[in-house]
């Protein structure tokens, strides 16, 4: 806790009117002042406990010099901050052998000039010593309150960290013990600059079980976790001036921090959890500057390797597979993460990845020499294997993004991403294949992922009603031509050939076909609504 020192008391307006005179010990002016003490007796320093400022009329060191001198001596001893001695007639100067044992000893002794009230000069200091032990005690009770109002709400990593930030004035840095950045919260200054090389500076700062500053850029740090688990650190890369309250709060940050570890079982939770929220900043657009965005994915532990290619993980549960139990949902997104990350571990793929949702997890891939599309293709069947090996894992699809040379690029396409998973999950099992990309999807994807829309349903039923009408009664082929002719673009010597009719046979029947429908197959537009309530009829068959 922070104490009025020795310079701050001689500036104040008590001690300003005294004009006070330092004699001995002016570079030991900001030593702490815990309290004022006024004594003229000789014996004073059995009852000084240290950091004491004692006011004196000069008594105790009036008659023998080397009683003065010994004098000093002793309030050195008993851990004294310093002597402050009124001048007057009865006592003009202090004792030259007194002030060459405080010159010796470097121990401040002030001489006032001018008579002044010690009444004055006790309230005031007390005032302010008091004023500031109440400050502290006060802090401390916010400090605890918001710690504790955060770990009962579950607040994750990233939260705790930025609240730090607030408490503390300072920017923060929650790292894992690879040196990592788990979470961080840079204030008045660039993300990019705080966290730039950070897995090199961080090296050169070895890790302790107390906290303090240390390293060669002065960092301070708090360990977290228990004792003999130590998971991670907090550090503060310009530690403020107050230091035993940024030492603090860091200390109880780290115990909330502890707290949300137990609570969410182990240090992988928390990691991950990172690594997303990362990725859907990055998502959503709120990551702006190209250098920040590296130096993020550099700190998660993502390698400068472009390039980069975002993909997103979707499960396809089965039947009676989902659960509208939150906490079974979370554990079921946990899975998934754990399940990608292994597969991610199997195939020695550098990666970020984190959940997005229940049954999605994004990631962000490095993919450097390997190229995209191999890096994908391995993902993608070793998340294969798994279910070769564990028949109960639920069926995933893999929707990739465009590759990109700047993680900023590439993590922006994680949306596209996301929808072309969940375009190519509700594909037919027929069509699904290792991993899609746009390109893979396209009409029948945008079908299948529309196709429970009312207004979806509606359009196909206006287009083929009569025909499904027709078809139901009489079962003579007619929709099976339909199909047909639409495969071969409208084509009637191929479709003559593929459907086994002569061309006068064929003639006839699309004339017929024309007829139930009530459109002209010729007509480009009617041939394109015809072909879209086709694929929406089917989809679900």
């Amino acid at each position: 806790m922070p104490l009025p020192t020795l310079r701050a008391v001689l500036a104040s307006d008590a001690l300003r009117v005294a004009e006070p005179q330092v004699l001995a010990g002016a570079d030991r002016l900001d030593r702490q002042v815990r309290w004022v003490h006024v004594s003229e007796v000789r014996e004073v320093t059995g009852l000084l406990t240290g950091g004491e400022l004692l006011l004196s009329t000069g008594l105790a060191m009036r008659g023998d010099e080397a009683d003065a001198a010994a004098y000093v001596g002793e309030l050195v001893d008993a851990g004294a901050t310093g002597l402050l001695v009124e001048l007057g007639e009865s006592f003009s100067a202090v004792p030259a052998a007194a002030l060459a044992v405080a010159r010796r000893r470097r121990f401040p002794v002030v001489a006032l000039r001018r008579p002044t009230r010690f009444v004055e000069i006790t309230e005031q200091v007390h005032r302010a010593i008091v004023a500031e032990q109440y400050e502290h005690v006060d802090f401390a009770r916010r400090v605890h309150e918001r710690f504790t109002s955060l770990s009962l709400e579950g607040a994750g990593a990233q939260v705790i960290v930025e609240e730090t930030a607030a408490l503390a004035g300072s920017s923060v840095v929650l790292e894992d013990l690879s040196r990592h950045v788990v979470a961080y919260a840079a204030l008045g200054r660039p993300a990019a600059g705080l966290l730039q090389a950070w897995e090199r500076r961080s090296r050169l700062v070895a890790f302790t079980d107390l906290t303090g500053v240390t390293g060669p850029e002065g960092w301070m740090t708090s360990p977290v976790g228990v004792q003999q688990q130590r998971w991670g650190r907090l550090v503060v890369v310009n530690p403020a001036s107050d230091q035993e309250r940024l030492a603090m709060v860091l200390e109880r940050a780290a115990q909330a921090l502890e707290l949300g570890r137990m609570v969410e079982s182990d240090r992988f939770g928390i990691t991950h959890q990172a690594q997303g929220g990362f990725l859907t900043e990055l998502a959503a657009g709120r990551v702006v500057d190209v250098a920040e965005a590296e130096a993020r994915a550099r700190a998660l532990g993502l390698p400068a390797v472009a390039p980069y290619v975002a993909l997103v993980v979707r499960a396809a549960p089965r039947a009676g597979g989902t659960s509208t139990d939150p906490v079974a949902a979370h554990r079921g997104a946990r899975r998934l993460v754990e399940r990608v990350a292994q597969a991610g571990r199997d195939a020695r793929l550098p990666l970020i990845l984190g959940s997005l949702g229940p049954v999605e997890v994004a990631v962000l891939l490095a993919t450097g020499e390997r190229g995209g599309d191999a890096a994908v293709a391995q993902l993608a069947e070793t998340l294969h294997a798994q279910r070769v090996r564990q028949p109960d894992l639920d069926p995933v699809s893999v929707g990739v993004g465009v590759p990109a040379e700047t993680v900023l690029t590439a993590g922006a396409g994680l949306r596209h991403a996301q929808h072309v998973a969940e375009v190519a999950h509700a594909l037919p099992p027929a069509r699904r294949r290792p991993f899609f990309r746009a390109s893979d999807v396209r009409l029948h994807g945008l079908v299948a992922l529309l196709q429970d829309d009312p207004r979806v349903q509606a359009f196909a039923e206006a287009e083929l009603d009569r025909l499904l009408v027709h078809e139901a009664t009489h079962e003579d082929g007619m929709l099976q031509l339909l199909r047909q002719y639409l495969a071969v673009g409208g084509n009637k010597t191929e479709l003559a050939r593929v459907s086994h009719r002569s061309r006068p046979a064929l003639y006839k029947k699309l004339a017929h076909l024309e007829r139930i429908l009530g459109v002209r197959l010729d007509d480009a537009d009617s041939r394109l609504a015809l072909g879209v309530a086709l694929l929406v009829h089917d989809q679900p068959r």
